[in-house]
């Protein structure tokens, strides 16, 4: 065949492309392999003289030629020449083009996600339920939490990642190897296939295993962006008093505790808080990123904000304390606060993505308006990358009231499901390929084969 195909052409030789490939990944798992299916049939009936070796090998054969064909370079074999078909297609394109200066299919397949999302275009969703709430174990010393973040910046769930229990496991804490509320943790995910066979039957193995550090106001590991995180560096009588901190209103009204605070961090010679009393109008504490550890966020990242507040303390009553980092904001009224320590988070969605909060100048402010009595405790300000780990987005950090540090053997489990090949077939095999993942919907434009 030749000449030119239109985008339907293009999605239909894509959609009988992947029918071949999954209709093969079916009976092959479903038919062939595993316990009690053909082959296992075949060996446990072996006996004699000659069938126990000859057939042990004819299956051995049998089953390496099958994962060759099922393995992700095969699966890329299938995906990439449409992808350079779909690359005209994105250069004429009225709505969500970039051009034809492609250099490879990775690049062609950027474009396509974007394009996709210009149109309102989406193929089926691999239907995953993401776990999002740990189950901590019943021996943890440490109280703390894990936040997750399964959507990206146009909020479309990731779907390029394995579906299983992830453990993490304190492997250093403050008494073998790293110091108080830095403490390390293990991912360890379910074992991976040790072919291309059954791979929807198994876990990530050690393509996920890697460590991730508790989250702390502090510098180095597990450090915080801002500076001056929990307010220790202070003085009355400079302008601003916090060093870091831009005090663009209100300033009359902030100052230091050093009696009531969330916690410590590591590497701190003051321990204290920020104090805000009431009267003082609307107080607004600002840290531009000029002032930051670092000078230049990353436009690909999510970024993790929070911020510890206590009003009991204080007596604080009347208005809302709003915590703003860039464009976006959350408002929290002093009313609905619990007795002693809150946190107070961004987001743990769409909103934490850099595209999303951008704008100039670029700043984290905290904001505490219309006030009617007492005062205001703030702490424990993080803000920090997410931790990428098997296609979805992790933040360990310590949350309760009362925080008590992790120690080395505490765990945190997360178990998904669904997300079998399937359920979403074009989504499934760009996953295998290596590619990624394009948005996604339960009623799609570019529909699975049947």
């Amino acid at each position: 065949m030749s000449g030119t195909p239109t985008e339907a052409e293009i999605q239909t030789q894509w959609r009988n492309a992947i029918g071949i490939i999954e209709s093969f990944r079916n009976y092959v798992d479903g038919t062939l392999a595993g316990a009690g299916n053909k082959w296992d049939v075949l060996l446990q009936s072996l006996e004699g003289d000659y069938a126990p070796n000859d057939l042990s090998q004819f299956v051995s054969g049998f089953r390496s030629t099958c994962n060759n064909l099922l393995t992700p370079g095969a699966a890329a074999a299938v995906v990439t020449p449409v992808l350079y078909e779909y690359a005209r297609i994105l250069s004429a394109a009225s709505t969500g083009s970039f051009g034809g200066g492609y250099r490879n299919a990775a690049e062609i397949f950027v474009a396509l996600y974007e394009y996709f999302h210009a149109n309102t275009l989406t193929v089926k969703s691999r239907a995953i339920t993401y776990d999002t709430t740990a189950t901590a174990g019943g021996a943890n010393i440490g109280n703390g939490a894990m936040a997750r973040l399964t959507v990206d910046q146009n909020n479309y769930n990731m779907e390029a990642c394995h579906v299983e229990k992830k453990i993490y496991r304190c492997r250093s804490d403050a008494n073998s190897g790293t110091d108080k509320w830095a403490e390390v943790f293990e991912v360890l995910g379910q074992a991976a296939a040790f072919d291309s066979i059954l791979r929807a039957s198994y876990g990530s193995g050690e393509a996920a295993r890697t460590t991730v550090v508790s989250r702390h106001a502090g510098s180095g590991a597990g450090g915080s962006l801002l500076s001056n995180s929990s307010w220790s560096e202070y003085s009355a009588t400079a302008s601003p008093k916090f060093q870091g901190w831009t005090e663009s209103a209100g300033g009359a009204s902030v100052s230091q505790d050093l009696t009531t605070y969330y916690r410590t961090h590591p590497g701190a010679s003051v321990h204290g808080s920020l104090k805000i009393a009431s009267g003082g109008g609307t107080v607004t504490l600002k840290q531009p990123l000029t002032s930051m550890r670092v000078r230049r966020l990353d436009p690909t990242t999510p970024y993790f904000l929070r911020i510890m507040v206590n009003a009991t303390a204080g007596s604080a009553s009347g208005g809302n304390i709003v915590l703003r980092l860039g464009s976006k904001s959350i408002t929290t009224s002093i009313a609905s606060l619990s007795a002693g320590w809150n946190e107070i988070v961004l987001s743990t969605g769409q909103n934490c993505w850099f595209r999303q909060f951008n704008e100039e100048p670029m700043d984290v402010e905290i904001e505490w308006a219309s006030s009617s009595s007492g005062y205001l405790l703030v702490d424990d300000a993080i803000f920090a990358p997410w931790d990428l780990i098997d296609g979805t987005y992790w933040c360990l950090r310590q949350n309760a009231a009362s925080p008590t540090a992790w120690r080395v053997d505490d765990t945190l489990e997360f178990t998904d499901t669904g997300g079998a090949p399937a359920t979403g077939k074009i989504q499934w095999w760009l996953w295998v390929s290596g590619y990624g993942y394009l948005p996604s919907s339960g009623s799609p434009t570019f529909t699975d084969p049947t």
